[in-house]
């Protein structure tokens, strides 16, 4: 341990923290009966903590059973991000709302049947993750964390959005997959500054025309439902760059494809699709088109010049199951 200007610092396995930092890790790892690795980026299976001048920013927590995180995390000063995904968390220290710079939290896949009403006090919150959990209710104060852009309501078993996400006009992401969704209302087109919409593993059969004015939208994801059609609104929808449909019931891809001119990711696979509009030589820029497990004949000449072309590009192609 040294000294400077009086601030103290601890050496946890070969990272320099300040106290708090490394009082709060040696009490995680009481917890968990293992040293927390030092990470130099994040991802959604990675387990760890990540430093700048020795604070603490973000904390990878997923998948160590942990019934409790310890109250000292709330002298994590920097902390700006925390995922603890895949636990048996049903609380979290309250103490949270002390941290000037928590912006993400992602607690889904846990115990939760309650979200805790101190959560709207984390008023710069950017993101909330609570799918996942056996949830009573999804509590309508959400809405009330006016700096809230990402919002994970995915396997809540849900029939109906919410109505009160209409309010959320700040949204850029809602997840919405793996509910018993049938419907999706017309209000969705208010959320006037969604970038990404994920619908996918529910039960819908239409989807609303609405949807086609959502002109920020980047990633559309209807897959696994029962859509026999797309509306032909969707042809505005031309700041695409994924979009995908795999698992439906659909029978033609409209030509209006072609318009997608941005498009990188198209998933169509799974469908009763039997040929390709002429349109969609006009997508140049995929980097992944499936297209799998339909009833295809055989394509055109230009289409299958363009899927060469494609390939060339480097583009994965899946054609065959």
């Amino acid at each position: 341990m040294s000294e400077s200007n009086e601030i103290q610092f601890e050496d946890y396995n070969g990272t320099s923290l300040h106290k708090e930092e490394y009082d709060f890790l040696m009490s995680l790892e009481a917890m968990t009966g293992s040293q927390i690795p030092s990470l130099q980026v994040l991802n959604r299976n990675m387990y760890g903590f990540i430093t700048k001048k020795g604070r603490i920013l973000a904390l990878a927590l997923q998948g160590q059973s942990l019934e409790d995180i310890p109250d000292r995390i709330g002298d994590l000063k920097s902390l700006n991000y925390l995922w603890v995904a895949n636990n048996k968390l049903t609380n979290l220290p309250e103490n949270l709302t002390k941290l000037k710079a928590f912006s993400q939290l992602h607690i889904q896949n846990n115990g939760f049947t309650t979200i805790p009403e101190w959560f709207k006090n984390l008023q710069l919150l950017k993101a909330l993750n609570i799918g996942g959990n056996t949830l009573e209710e999804v509590p309508s104060w959400i809405s009330k964390i006016k700096t809230l852009e990402h919002l994970y309501l995915f396997g809540l078993k849900l029939q109906k959005i919410p109505e009160w996400v209409k309010s959320m006009q700040q949204l850029t992401r809602l997840v919405l997959y793996k509910n018993e969704l049938k419907e999706i209302p017309s209000w969705i087109s208010e959320l006037k500054n969604l970038r990404e919409l994920t619908l996918g593993d529910n039960h819908i059969s239409e989807l609303p025309s609405e949807i086609g004015s959502l002109r920020n939208l980047i990633e559309l994801s209807v897959y696994r439902n029962n859509l026999s059609t797309l509306p032909d609104s969707y042809k505005n929808l031309i700041n695409l760059q994924d979009f995908n449909i795999f698992g439906n019931n659909l029978t033609q891809i409209p030509e209006w494809i072609g318009n997608f001119k941005n498009l990188t990711n198209l998933i169509i696979s799974k469908n009763n699709l039997s040929e390709l509009p002429a349109s969609i030589i006009e997508l140049k820029n995929l980097r992944t088109f499936w297209l799998e497990e339909n009833n295809w004949k055989e394509f055109k000449p230009e289409i299958n010049s363009w899927m060469e072309e494609l390939k060339s590009k480097g583009c994965r192609i899946k054609i065959e199951k």
